[in-house]
């Protein structure tokens, strides 16, 4: 049995991420762990809110963060409340410190993590992807699945794929991870540049890796930018997908200067999203 750990703001607690979370550990009979990040260091209020004339308002003080308080409690009884229902194996972490660490801590020990793409932990808007996603991402110890900020069925895996040991690394934890969609309608997209031939990178081996896992896969090659062929083939999808990619790390000064595919996809597309990078 698979351990599957599930991420919420307790604060803006999102439903669909909690709904996703069950129905993937409901398909694979999987034990689900929320995870609710109650970082210390992060409030639904604003210190300038607390400050009268003669200063800082004890009382306020007091009343917002009991209010926090019960809304973290609330969150978890709903998360509780459904598992229940759905009458699976789970069980709820409250870690108190730092958001991102507590949450990378928790993923070393964690075959899967699924969290909504908008969290942030902060109280203004970021464009997507968020610093918060942006730095999980990158140092996460385990597969992540990114859910959409709406509930939708999957009908279709498209695995990117670019010859690279990461990319290949992806498609087999998602394989491990999520054994009843091989029998999904499934398609493995490649770019090449346009000096290149158009046969898919080690096309021999792939192609008899990828017959072994699903029965009914599609190949496409395209010649161009990666980044704009992907976009454009996501666009013209007509079926609800799930992504699968790897080789999100990167170092820091390289995420500076040049956008991650994943990165992309965040920003243009609200599907989910399967990210897997080996070390």
């Amino acid at each position: 049995m698979n351990k599957i750990i599930a991420a919420f703001d307790g604060l803006k607690f999102s439903t669909p991420n909690m709904e996703m979370a069950i129905q993937v550990a409901k398909s694979t009979n999987a034990h689900l762990t929320g995870i609710f990040l109650d970082d210390r260091t992060y409030t639904s209020y604003r210190i300038y809110e607390l400050v009268l004339e003669d200063g800082v308002s004890e009382s306020k003080l007091k009343q917002y963060r009991s209010r926090d308080t019960q809304n973290r409690l609330h969150a978890a009884a709903l998360f509780e409340e459904h598992c229940q229902a759905a009458q699976l194996e789970f069980n709820v972490h409250h870690d108190k410190n730092v958001a991102l660490q507590e949450l990378l801590h928790e993923s070393i020990f964690s075959d899967l993590l699924i969290v909504n793409r908008n969290e942030s932990f902060t109280h203004h808007e970021e464009k997507y992807p968020t610093r918060f996603i942006r730095d999980l991402l990158s140092d996460t110890q385990c597969p992540v699945l990114l859910t959409p900020e709406n509930t939708i069925p999957i009908e279709k895996i498209i695995f990117l794929y670019d010859g690279d040991p990461a990319s290949v690394y992806a498609i087999k934890m998602f394989n491990h991870l999520f054994p009843q969609y091989q029998s999904y309608p499934a398609e493995l997209f490649t770019v090449k540049r346009p000096d290149s031939n158009v046969h898919l990178p080690d096309h021999k081996l792939v192609k008899e890796f990828m017959k072994r896992h699903y029965t009914h896969l599609d190949y496409t090659v395209k010649i161009g930018d990666a980044s704009e062929e992907i976009v454009n083939h996501l666009q013209a999808e007509t079926q609800h997908c799930c992504v699968v990619l790897g080789a999100y790390r990167r170092t820091m000064m390289s995420r500076w200067f040049r956008s991650s595919m994943a990165d992309a996809l965040i920003q243009h597309f609200d599907f989910p999203l399967f990210i897997a990078h080996n070390k």
